[in-house]
């Protein structure tokens, strides 16, 4: 919040962690691209990895949304308090 009566910013925690997971499927699929483990057993980890990487590539999606979500509700609760301010709080109802 920047100040009293200010729309709070839930969005952007959400979008920093939608930036942190896609930062990790890159390093997870940059290390499974870098094993050289032999085998069939290689193969089964760098597809574990490659897995845990479309997971994290999935959540982060899933993130973006749930911060424009909120963006969205963010600015209709901006503009309620700005509509506030402006006509001097509450009508007393009666």
């Amino acid at each position: 919040m920047s100040g009293p009566g200010a729309a709070p910013v839930w969005s952007r925690p959400v979008r920093e962690q939608a930036v942190r997971l896609k930062a990790q499927a890159e390093r997870l699929r940059a290390s499974a691209e870098g094993m050289t483990l032999p085998g069939p057993e290689g193969a089964a980890l760098r597809l574990r990895v490659l897995a845990q990487a479309d997971r994290a590539e999935t959540a982060a999606r899933s993130l973006e949304r749930a911060a424009e979500a909120l963006g969205e509700h963010e600015a209709v609760l901006a503009a309620l308090a700005r509509r506030r301010r402006e006509g001097g709080g509450a009508k007393a109802a009666g």
